[in-house]
């Protein structure tokens, strides 16, 4: 059985899966952070931001027939979930299809979500979380170190 908190962003993968960015999770909490890393041009960087779709998302939307985001897997680090993610998009003006993985990486605190971060990088990510290459049991993360 999913753990608590794979269980309260299953939903959100629902939505984002049939590319439905207007859904507001209830288990954002107030302070809820959206970090978007330099893969993502002209989003990058880190905001405090609740609202859905927030202006990172529909400038990132815009240029998209369709943008979708699937959840393939989730590893739970402690209170940090990474979710390896499929992304599947068309370009309005190209008409060009794009299906290529990601990962998202997820803060915890009390059954809320205080942070998200999206990555296109998703060996770089597994990397610095010490996760173990496309999901498995995670390694040990004691010696993991929080940067902000």
């Amino acid at each position: 059985m999913p753990s608590p908190n794979v269980q309260a962003l299953a939903p959100i993968y629902d939505h984002w899966g049939r590319g439905d960015w207007a859904y507001l999770p209830p288990i954002y909490a107030d302070d809820f952070e959206w970090g978007y890393s330099e893969e993502f041009p002209g989003i990058s960087g880190v905001w405090r931001d609740t609202r859905t779709p927030n202006p990172r998302i529909r400038s990132w939307l815009d240029p998209w027939e369709f943008w979708r985001c699937d959840a393939e897997e989730y590893l739970e680090l402690g209170d940090t979930v990474v979710v390896l993610t499929r992304y599947r998009g068309r370009g309005k003006a190209s008409g060009v299809d794009v299906d290529v993985p990601g990962a998202h990486v997820w803060e915890m605190r009390d059954g809320l979500a205080v942070r998200l971060e999206i990555f296109a990088d998703r060996e770089a990510v597994l990397k610095k979380h010490e996760a173990p290459p496309q999901g498995g049991a995670s390694r040990d993360t004691s010696l993991y170190e929080k940067t902000d």
